[in-house]
């Protein structure tokens, strides 16, 4: 017999041995059959490594679950996340586990429908690690799991749409550095689960497990939705003529569909930075200029139409026109939005509050109604909802679709760039950019303060005289100029947005506001 198996380990009702090596990798797995096997609690027998606790106030955000992978977010606490989201999911369509007179009842989801739960990952190193953990966790807790694999976060979108299932979640930390992981969860009918709604209620379980042995009862399955969500994703290209396109996957997730989907549609394409290898050439965070560097240098050299610039998990994009200058989102939303007016006339738009006037403007002139929302995805996709708005932008590079079940996508929106630019022959992109250019705004600059509420008050009674509103933070608009300050969720930052229709005024206002706020932080 090789080294290192002995005929007492084994595990229970298997018939060969099996290696030291192996039983504490089940054991670090929580397998099912060690909770009743005799080495579990015998000297000697396998010691399952101890992940460290967690200050689960540190990694719960206002929309994920993001901290250092190995420390913060490790294989016990994505047990955990995954049995706390099942826990909370379940009773809303009346299924699960429940406990009756002490005896676990389980209703077994035997298909497609409202008790599973998609899974996916990114390309960071850890993400299939903890996918596996997630999913262990889910089924502890009677749901069924649908692993979909190393996808982009919008692919779960897809899938919980598609398959109709009770919800979602991506292991991934988005744009953040490679050393992070996390976890977005999405509930029925693609409802993001954020605090307020739901994710509090996550945390709270998370923090009362002790238990993550116990047995899966759900079932597991394995889905390959690569066809069908290419397919969903080409629905959205209209007429795409020839054109010279670079795109920088930014060592992320749009590497893995995008560059087959854009040569299929006849575009002579360059890319960079394709490899998923779970490390970064370059920030992953397509609001970040330097991260923009090297797009707008290959858009420039090889005369490109444009260039776009993903972000890690494939949510967010930049696009670049052929000058190498970035479109911010909100003239972005406003050059797109006529599209979706002309196919559907007096339907309305969403924005965030940060968004410049010209986006309103160009709602309003092609017979749109202009919905203006608080800053975040679980804001923008509720107005949607509301509204059954066909299109919405956030300054923030997020781009949302009714028809892309009322979510966010970063490689839909290039599809209608690019239709746009089709239809607009012998017109490069800064051109049909420029005339939405013609207010000045600072962009959203951090300010340090402590007593953020106490702050906006104060900002509330100084410019009192303007039109006033409390929607996200403060926001006062004057004739010729307006601005918005909004608290940071997670730090001690108020953030300050503010434009006019001269640079001269700009400038004005925004030392006016520093005076007030303190110079500007470079966090």
């Amino acid at each position: 017999m090789p080294t290192g198996f002995s005929e007492s380990r084994r595990c229970p009702g298997e018939k060969y041995a099996v290696s030291e090596a192996v039983c504490c990798a089940r054991t670090a797995r929580h397998f099912p059959k060690c909770r009743e096997c005799k080495w579990r609690d015998q000297p000697g027998g396998p010691q399952a490594p101890q992940d460290p606790p967690v200050d689960l106030g540190a990694i719960f955000k206002a929309y994920d679950v993001r901290g250092t992978a190995g420390t913060q977010i490790h294989d016990t606490l994505a047990w955990k996340i995954g049995y706390a989201t099942a826990q909370h999911l379940l009773p809303l369509v009346g299924g699960g586990s429940k406990k009756v007179s002490g005896t676990l009842r389980l209703k077994v989801p035997d298909t497609f429908s409202d008790q599973w739960i998609a899974v996916g990952h990114d390309m960071r190193k850890s993400g299939e690690r903890l996918a596996r953990a997630l999913t262990e966790g889910l089924r502890a807790a009677g749901a069924g799991a649908v692993d979909i694999g190393e996808v982009e976060t919008p692919a779960v979108y897809y899938a919980v749409g598609s398959l109709k299932a009770l919800g979602g979640v991506q292991v991934t930390a988005s744009h953040l550095p490679a050393q992070y992981n996390g976890f977005k969860i999405t509930g029925p009918g693609c409802v993001p689960v954020g605090l307020g709604s739901g994710l509090e209620k996550i945390q709270e379980i998370v923090a009362g497990l002790e238990d993550t042995g116990l047995p899966p009862l759900g079932p597991l399955r394995q889905e390959d939705i690569s066809t069908g969500y290419v397919e969903h994703v080409r629905k959205f290209a209209g007429p795409i003529g020839p054109m010279k396109v670079v795109v920088d996957c930014s060592n992320g997730m749009a590497s893995k569909w995008t560059p087959t989907l854009l040569r299929d549609l006849g575009i002579d394409l360059e890319v960079l930075h394709m490899e998923r290898t779970g490390e970064f050439d370059h920030e992953p965070n397509p609001l970040k200029a330097e991260a923009l560097a090297d797009v707008r240098q290959r858009v420039r050299a090889a005369e490109a139409a444009l260039g776009a610039c993903f972000d890690a998990d494939a949510d967010r994009i930049a696009i670049i026109d052929e000058t190498g200058q970035a479109i911010p989102n909100d003239l972005l939303t406003a050059l797109l939005a006529p599209l979706f007016l002309a196919r559907e006339p007096g339907a309305t738009v969403v924005y965030d509050l940060r968004s410049s006037w010209a986006l309103k403007e160009e709602i309003l002139k092609h017979g749109g109604v202009p919905r203006r929302e608080r800053v975040g995805h679980s804001f923008m996709k509720a107005a949607l909802r509301e509204t059954q708005a066909p299109f919405g932008g956030e300054l923030s590079g997020h781009s949302y679709y009714r028809d892309n079940f009322f979510c966010d996508s970063a490689v839909i929106t290039l599809m209608e760039v690019l239709t746009l630019v089709s239809a607009r022959p012998g017109e490069p992109l800064s051109t049909l950019v420029a005339p939405l250019r013609r207010h000045f705004t600072t962009g959203e600059v951090n300010f340090e303060v402590e007593d953020k509420k106490k702050m906006v008050k104060r900002l509330a009674q100084t410019f009192s005289d303007g039109k006033v509103d409390f929607l996200d933070g403060v926001t006062v608009e004057y004739d010729d100029w307006w601005f918005n300050v909004r608290p940071s969720n997670t730090e001690p930052l108020l953030r300050l947005t503010l434009e006019a229709k001269t640079a001269a005024l700009k400038d004005e206002m925004f030392e006016k506001l520093v005076d007030i706020l303190g110079e500007p932080s470079e966090h």
